[in-house]
């Protein structure tokens, strides 16, 4: 029924109990599911969680706090084992995270970063495939905005996950059709900033996502889940005066509209494939949980 635009179920922190969190994630009207990539020890885990997990996609990337921690040779390499990951059963959907940091990652990898995110756009236009935009801290949405625009975005277009903007900056995302995704952050009273951009944004280009297992609402546990995104849509619903219920299911769509369906590729899961191997934590994964759908407070 509702759709988590953004998070990371292959991150480490849910093995002990992944089965559980999915479960909860249902219970709360939660099916579908957009797992986020930040770097190619991770891209054959989310293959193997997509075949196994019905209503899961994923999306295969460089996140842009991974570039700032490696070689010049290791994010070519990178960027040529992209085109792997969409191809074959249960493949890769979108290009991302890719962006830019500069609030956990040092303004000297900057430089880097926006070779990177330029290469992405790139791969994203050759491939068709949309983009999934990290942009935090002091000065990246300028130079986002400035790079999009002169490179252009995919056919296919993209969303800005997590988004911090101001209100005048994401019109101008949305301008330039792209999808606007606002995670626990949004249900922070002090996030003023974010409360207006939200309630600005054209419903038809409105996302919701967890971001788990970061970025939880206040209150909720350290570890964020799934089932969260009724929190966040009820945050959401809140401040632009409508029913929570419609609000999600309107995301949902527009999660569809931007990386097709998530019903038909359940359809293709087999038996799940064994336990999951993962690999040590991903520099971009830093690090609350809600079981069952409930009132808004």
């Amino acid at each position: 029924m509702y759709i988590d635009a953004h998070a990371h179920l292959d991150d480490a922190a849910f093995d002990p109990d992944r089965s559980a969190v999915l479960a909860r994630a249902r219970a709360a009207g939660v099916t579908g599911h957009v797992c986020a990539g930040v770097e190619p020890a991770f891209w054959g885990r989310q293959r193997a969680l997509a075949r196994e997990t019905p209503g899961l996609v994923w999306t295969a990337g460089l996140h842009p706090c991974v570039v700032a921690t490696v070689s010049a040779d290791a994010a070519a390499a990178a960027f040529e084992a992209l085109p792997d990951a969409f191809t074959g059963p249960f493949a890769a959907v979108a290009v991302g995270e890719t962006g830019l940091d500069t609030r956990f990652c040092p303004r000297e990898s900057l430089d880097g970063q926006l070779a990177a995110f330029r290469t992405s756009l790139a791969m994203a236009r050759a491939l068709d495939r949309p983009v999934v935009l990290h942009l935090n801290g002091p000065g990246t949405h300028a130079r986002a905005l400035a790079l999009l625009r002169a490179d252009g975005l995919p056919r296919a277009g993209g969303m800005v996950h997590a988004c911090s903007a101001s209100a005048e900056v994401v019109a101008d995302y949305v301008a330039l059709g792209l999808f606007i995704s606002f995670a626990g952050t949004v249900c922070r009273p002090e996030a003023r900033r974010v409360h207006e951009a939200a309630r600005r944004v054209p419903g038809a280009r409105l996302l919701a996502e967890t971001d788990a297992p970061d970025l939880g609402p206040p209150g909720a546990p350290r570890r964020n889940e799934p089932a969260a995104l009724w929190q966040v849509g009820c945050a959401l619903a809140a401040l632009r005066d409508e029913p929570v219920e419609h609000l999600l299911e309107r995301s949902a769509a527009a999660c569809r509209s931007l990386f097709g369906p998530f019903d038909a590729r359940a359809a293709e899961a087999t038996a799940p494939a064994g336990p999951l191997s993962h690999p040590s934590t991903s520099p971009a994964r830093a690090v609350g949980s809600s079981s069952g759908e409930m009132p808004c407070p």
